[in-house]
C-alpha cells in the first residue's frame, strides 16, 4: 500500500492473465484495475469480473458489510425458503454466502419483521414484488439515460473508458443520494394522496376495491405505422406518446396505472374527469404521433399489486379496440355518471368475453 492506495504490479497482473501490456486498451485496463482496487476489489474480484466498469459500480453502490445473507436471515424468524421468495420478489440476491451491505441487511430484517409481526407473509410478498418491479424500472431508466446522455457522447469524443467509469462513480456518490431523497419525498406525498381517495373491500375483506372510471388509450395503426421507422424515430414516438399521455392524465386529476408500448391505462375517481381526459387525449394527438382512440368504463374494481382488475377493466379494453381513430367510446355507466358531455348512442356491440350485447356511446364535448 502507498498513501492508502493498493500497489498494483503490472508484471504480476500479466502473470495472472489479468493484463496484457500489448493490448490496444492496456493503459485503460490498468487504470481501471487500479481504480477498482482502491474501491476494495481483490485480484480475485478482478479475475471474476466480466466488465470492470460494472465491478466499479457495484463496489461504489454496494459497499460490503461484514455479514452474509444467510447470517442475517438466521438472525430473524424467517425460514430460509420464505426469505428466498422475499429476496427474489424485492430484487436482492438469494446467495446465502454473499456478503451484503448494511442497508441490504436492514431491508432483510424489515421484511422479516413486517412479514411476521404486521402484514403477514403473502401481503409482504405483494409489497416486495411491487417495490422490486418499481425500482427495476427506475434503475433501467437511470442507467439508460446516463448511457445515452453521458457515456456514449464521452466515448465518442475519445474519453477513456476508465474516466467514464469514474464519472459513474461521481454520480453515484453525489447525485444518487439526492435522487433517492426525492423518491422518499414523492413516496410520502403519494401515500397521503392515495389515503385520501375513496375505497372499500370485497365481502370477505380479502382485497381493496375501488369504484373508479378506467380508461385505455392506444395509438391507432401502431404496428403498420412504426414498421418503417428507425430505432431513433420509434423511440421518439414512444417517448412523445408517454409524455403527452402523462401530462393530459395528470392535468385531468387522473392517474396512469401502467403503460404497455403503444397503450396506456389510466383511472379517475369521477367519470367527468375521465371523459375530459379522453377528449383531451384525442385532441392532443397529431404531429409525429398516429391518432389515438380511447375506451372508458365505470364500476367496482379490485386493486392488486398497484394494478386494477375486474369486468369493467376488461370492458374498457374492449371498447378502445372498437373505437374509431380520434374518438372515445364509453360504457353506459360512464354516460350515466356525468351530464357535462354529449353522448352519441352506437349500434349494440358484440364484444369478446361479454355474452350479452353491450350498449356504448361515442363521447363528444
Amino acid at each position: 500500500m502507498t498513501d492508502g492506495a493498493p500497489v498494483v504490479d503490472p508484471n504480476e497482473l500479466e502473470r495472472l492473465g489479468l493484463y496484457d501490456p500489448g493490448a490496444s486498451d492496456a493503459t485503460d485496463r490498468l487504470e481501471l484495475i487500479r481504480y477498482v482496487m482502491t474501491r476494495g476489489a481483490t485480484l480475485q474480484d478482478v479475475a471474476a469480473a466480466t466488465n470492470l466498469g460494472e465491478l466499479a459500480l457495484d463496489l461504489n453502490l454496494r459497499p460490503r458489510g461484514s455479514l452474509t445473507l444467510g447470517q442475517v436471515v438466521a438472525s430473524t424468524r424467517l425460514e430460509w425458503a420464505t426469505a428466498q421468495r422475499l429476496m427474489t420478489a424485492v430484487g436482492l440476491s438469494t446467495d446465502p454466502d454473499l456478503l451484503i451491505t448494511d442497508d441490504e441487511a436492514a431491508t432483510v430484517r424489515l421484511l422479516a419483521s413486517v412479514s411476521t409481526d404486521l402484514l403477514g407473509q403473502e401481503a409482504t410478498m405483494q409489497l416486495a414484488r411491487v417495490a422490486g418491479n418499481t425500482m427495476a424500472r427506475v434503475a433501467e431508466t437511470l442507467v439508460g439515460v446516463f448511457r445515452l446522455q453521458v457515456e456514449l457522447p464521452r466515448r465518442a469524443a475519445g474519453t477513456p473508458y476508465a474516466d467514464v467509469v469514474k464519472e459513474y462513480s461521481s454520480f453515484t456518490q453525489t447525485l444518487l443520494p439526492a435522487f433517492v431523497s426525492t423518491l422518499d419525498a414523492v413516496l410520502r406525498r403519494q401515500i397521503v394522496a392515495v389515503s385520501e381517495r375513496m375505497w372499500s373491500t370485497d365481502i370477505e375483506r380479502s382485497a381493496v376495491t375501488l369504484h373508479r372510471t378506467v380508461g385505455f388509450v392506444d395509438l391507432v395503426g401502431y404496428t403498420s405505422t412504426t414498421a418503417s421507422l428507425s430505432v431513433r424515430e420509434l423511440t421518439d414516438v414512444l417517448i412523445e406518446f408517454d409524455e403527452r399521455t402523462f401530462e393530459v392524465v395528470a392535468r385531468g386529476r387522473g392517474q396512469i396505472v401502467k403503460t404497455i408500448g403503444d397503450e396506456a391505462m389510466f383511472v379517475t375517481e369521477h367519470a367527468a374527469d375521465a371523459c375530459r381526459i379522453a377528449l383531451d387525449l384525442v385532441d392532443a394527438s397529431g404531429g409525429q404521433l398516429p391518432p389515438v382512440r380511447v375506451g372508458l368504463a365505470t364500476g367496482e374494481m379490485v386493486s392488486v399489486f398497484g394494478d386494477l382488475y375486474g369486468p369493467e377493466v376488461n370492458l374498457a379494453a374492449r371498447l378502445v379496440a372498437v373505437a374509431d381513430p380520434s374518438t372515445a367510446v364509453v360504457s353506459e355507466q360512464v354516460r350515466s355518471g356525468t351530464t357535462r358531455f354529449r353522448f352519441e348512442l352506437l349500434p349494440a356491440l358484440t364484444l369478446k368475453g361479454f355474452p350479452d350485447q353491450t350498449t356504448a356511446y361515442r363521447l363528444h364535448r
